[in-house]
C-alpha cells in the first residue's frame, strides 16, 4: 500500500463529520488498492464513497472521465477533492456490484456484450478536447506527441515516477533483466505510430470494473488511463488470461470482431500493433514487481511474454 499507514472506519467517520453538520451514517470500509483506500458512506440520505490517497492527479482523472459517461461507460461523478490526513480525499456517488474478474464462468458469458458495448464506448470516445499520447492529466492533456513514444517510456526510471528505483532492483534477477533487454529491443522494432488515437482505461479489471447481472454498474480508477491504440484494453485482457481463466478470452474476441464488422470497422495491422501492447504491458509490469520485490509473479510475467511474443528468446545461459 503506498499510504505511509492505513486508516480506519474511525478516522474515515470522524473526518467525515468534522467537515459537515450532518454526521454521516452507515461507514464502511469497501477496500484498499494500491494507492489509496476507499470507505462507503449515507450523507443526506444520499450513498457516497470517499477515498484517501496520497496522489490527486488520480482523483482528478476520475473527476475528469465522468465526462466520457454513457450507459455503456457508465463512470461515477467525483463531487469534491480535497487534503485530508497528510494526503487526499475524493467523494464519489456510489456504484454497487462485484468485481468484474470474482464472476463465475457463465455470468461472464453474459457480461461479454457489456464488456464489449463498454471497450467500444471507450474506443468511440470523443477526444477532440484533449491532446496528445500516453497518461493525461486533469485538463485531458498528454505529453507525448506519439505511440511510439508513449511505449518507450516504460524503459525509463526517473525520480518523479512513482516506482522510481526499479531498474536497480531488476538487474538483480538474471532472468528479469534478460527479458527486460530481450523485449525493450523487440518493442523498439514493433513500436508503431500508425494508430488511431482512443480513450484507454488501462487497467478493467483489479476491482475496478463493478458488474450486477449482465450489466456493467461503474468503471473506477482512471489512474493508469492513457490515449493511444485502443487495442491496449484487449490485450491486458488477454496478457493476463491465464490467471483469470474464467473470463473467456475467445467470446469476448469473437464479439468484439462481430461488433466491428457490423459497424464497418476493422483494425489495421492488428497483429502487429497487439504484439506492441503486449511487449509494453510486460515490460511495464516486471519494473513494477521488481519494485515491489515480487520475484515470483516476476518470473511468470517473463514466461507470459515469452508465449506470447516467441520471436526469438533470450540467452540465460
Amino acid at each position: 500500500m503506498a499510504l505511509e499507514q492505513l486508516i480506519d472506519v474511525e478516522q474515515a467517520r470522524a473526518f467525515l463529520a468534522q467537515r459537515s453538520n450532518a454526521a454521516p451514517s452507515e461507514v464502511i470500509a469497501l477496500g484498499e488498492g494500491a494507492w489509496s483506500q476507499c470507505f462507503g458512506f449515507v450523507h443526506n440520505g444520499r450513498n457516497l464513497v470517499i477515498r484517501f490517497g496520497k496522489y490527486v492527479d488520480d482523483f482528478q482523472k476520475d473527476q475528469r472521465a465522468h465526462k466520457f459517461a454513457s450507459p455503456d461507460l457508465p463512470v461515477p461523478e467525483v463531487l469534491e477533492i480535497g487534503t485530508a490526513l497528510d494526503g487526499y480525499f475524493a467523494i464519489s456517488t456510489r456504484v454497487y456490484g462485484i468485481p468484474l474478474e470474482s464472476v463465475t464462468a457463465e455470468q461472464w458469458l453474459a457480461l461479454v456484450p457489456a464488456v464489449v458495448a463498454a471497450l467500444e464506448a471507450l474506443r468511440t470516445a470523443d477526444l477532440s478536447a484533449t491532446e496528445g499520447f500516453g497518461g493525461w492529466d486533469a485538463d485531458g492533456r498528454a505529453a507525448h506527441k506519439s505511440w511510439r513514444s508513449r511505449l518507450l517510456e516504460v524503459a525509463e526510471d526517473r525520480p518523479d515516477q512513482r516506482g522510481y528505483g526499479w531498474r536497480k532492483t531488476l538487474a538483480t534477477s538474471k532472468e528479469g533483466q534478460a527479458t527486460f533487454d530481450w523485449g525493450l529491443e523487440l518493442l523498439q522494432q514493433v513500436a508503431d505510430d500508425a494508430v488511431p488515437r482512443s480513450l484507454l482505461h488501462g487497467d478493467l479489471t483489479n476491482r475496478n470494473v463493478l458488474v450486477q447481472g449482465d450489466q456493467i454498474t461503474g468503471v473506477l480508477d482512471w489512474g493508469c488511463s492513457t490515449y493511444g491504440d485502443h487495442l491496449y484494453d484487449l490485450a491486458l485482457f488477454e496478457f493476463w488470461s491465464p490467471w483469470q481463466p474464467q473470463l473467456n478470452l475467445k467470446a469476448l474476441q469473437k464479439a468484439l470482431e462481430q461488433r466491428w464488422a457490423e459497424s464497418g470497422y476493422k483494425p489495421e495491422n492488428e497483429a502487429a500493433r497487439l504484439k506492441a501492447c503486449y511487449l509494453h504491458i510486460g515490460l511495464e509490469h516486471l519494473a513494477y514487481h521488481a519494485q515491489l520485490g515480487n520475484w515470483m509473479l516476476l518470473q511468470e510475467i517473463s514466461q507470459r511474454m515469452h508465449t506470447l511474443v516467441p520471436d526469438s528468446l533470450p540467452n540465460n545461459k
